[in-house]
């Protein structure tokens, strides 16, 4: 067992890098974010229904507060995928922060989420099964914020 003790090491290391490659966002909600008035939040309502989001295309300003209605008018499940998108926003602490990048809505409800966009394109898509290949996609736009 001479390789024992190196095989140790390198999981310890392992270990080690992937606790610094989480500490950067501890809870995704940076300074900045947590002291934003969000009564100010931009409400923007977003109808997702067989096999459509609309609009499919959103257009949003980095830094600027928004309320995010998503509003699920469909006969059934869907969800407001942008992985991209959520993982550059700063959340609203206590919020609801999406996890692995997408909004699960139920049929006739509705999901509100504050946040904060981090300029960029980002694609969307609903991923149920075969939603995408129906059509149901779009596109977000955040637009940086002028010096």
């Amino acid at each position: 067992m001479p390789h024992a003790p190196r095989a140790l090491a390198i999981l310890a290391m392992l270990a080690v890098g992937a606790c610094a490659s989480h500490s950067a966002k501890p809870d995704h909600v940076p300074a900045a974010a947590a002291t934003i008035d969000w009564a100010t939040a931009k409400p923007i309502t977003v109808k997702l229904t067989d096999f459509d989001f609309t609009p499919n295309q959103l257009n949003f300003q980095a830094g600027q507060p928004v309320r995010l209605i998503l509003a699920n008018n469909g006969s059934d499940l869907h969800d407001f995928s942008a992985p991209g998108f959520f993982a550059a926003a700063s959340f609203r602490q206590g919020g609801t922060v999406p996890a692995a990048g997408k909004i699960a809505v139920a049929q006739d409800k509705t999901v509100e989420i504050d946040l904060v966009p981090g300029a960029g394109q980002y694609p969307l898509d609903c991923t149920e099964f075969l939603h995408t290949i129906l059509g149901m996609t779009g596109t977000i736009d955040v637009t940086a914020a002028p010096h």
